[in-house]
């Protein structure tokens, strides 16, 4: 079997591994990107008769953690500042108003590849970010209005709990980096780390059949330098490509205490909560005449 990354020989690590309780699948690995793959995915209709699964009880919770951490990362692209950790807790008690001057407004345009409901989108855009949304398997309900589309440009893409949805990697890859080529992308899954998981890893999710694409380090290192981007790991879950050398040590310790620096970042932004309604009446209004 052909790696669907890297088109290398694959291996196979576990057979018959069952899937909504009755449908069986090898699970694959490629030695030379260490991307995990099945061998047959037959019940994906069956798998996203719901967008999101009854198991996903942590979607509100999710969304307002990545809020914090996007807005966060990105306030802290550009910060040029040389400051350990150290530095930024005496700051953090004893000089809060110079915290502020680690974060600078970021400007760009987002995209949500994937989005679901939308809900990320809206907590963005309250934050004061110019994102938008877009997913070909999901109804958008809290960002109605803010549409997006991969024909349109973008200075940043993001993806959280999208790749490990994957039939064929590669293509997404592809048309999110190659075509697209943003500055940024920053998406989430879960990485497996330096050993082929146990078969009881709770990430392979039999139960929804939804998880069917699995990687690490290794495999985000490969895709990365096939399209000429640099990539970071802040942690086991959260990762980023980027265009360009980051601080990635400094923008690791923000982003990892994004509950606690998200309001310093904020006071950039100006909300677009108002300005989003009244673009909303606006277009009411005009189908109304």
């Amino acid at each position: 079997m052909k790696c669907r990354i890297c088109n290398a020989n694959c291996q196979i690590v576990y057979s018959n591994m069952v899937y909504l309780g009755k449908y069986t699948s090898s699970l694959y690995h490629c030695n030379q990107c260490d991307f995990l793959q099945l061998d047959r995915v037959t019940w994906l209709d069956e798998a996203y008769e719901e967008s999101i699964a009854i198991t996903d009880t942590g979607i509100v919770s999710r969304n307002l953690d990545l809020s914090r951490k996007v807005l966060v990362l990105l306030s802290a692209l550009n910060s040029k500042l040389g400051l350990n950790r150290f530095i930024l807790i005496f700051l953090r008690i004893f000089c809060k108003g110079l915290l502020g001057r680690v974060f600078t407004r970021f400007n760009g345009k987002i995209l949500d590849f994937g989005g679901g409901y939308g809900l990320l989108v809206r907590m963005l855009r309250d934050f004061g970010i110019d994102a938008y949304w877009t997913d070909p398997y999901s109804k958008n309900l809290f960002s109605k209005g803010f549409e997006g589309s991969l024909e349109d440009t973008f200075d940043c893409l993001i993806s959280f709990e999208v790749l490990e949805h994957l039939l064929e990697p590669d293509i997404h890859f592809q048309s999110i980096l190659k075509e697209q080529n943003p500055r940024l992308y920053i998406f989430s899954t879960e990485s497996y780390g330096d050993k082929i998981p146990q078969q009881n890893w709770w990430y392979f999710s039999f139960l929804t059949g939804q998880h069917i694409s699995f990687y690490n380090q290794g495999t985000f290192d490969y895709i990365a330098k096939k399209y000429n981007y640099h990539y970071y790991s802040i942690n086991q879950s959260l990762h980023l490509f980027s265009k360009e050398k980051l601080n990635i040590n400094l923008i690791k310790f923000l982003v990892e205490r994004s509950d606690i620096f998200y309001s310093y970042a904020k006071v950039h932004y100006d909300s677009l909560t108002w300005s989003d309604h009244n673009k909303m009446m606006k277009s009411l209004d005009k189908n109304t005449k």
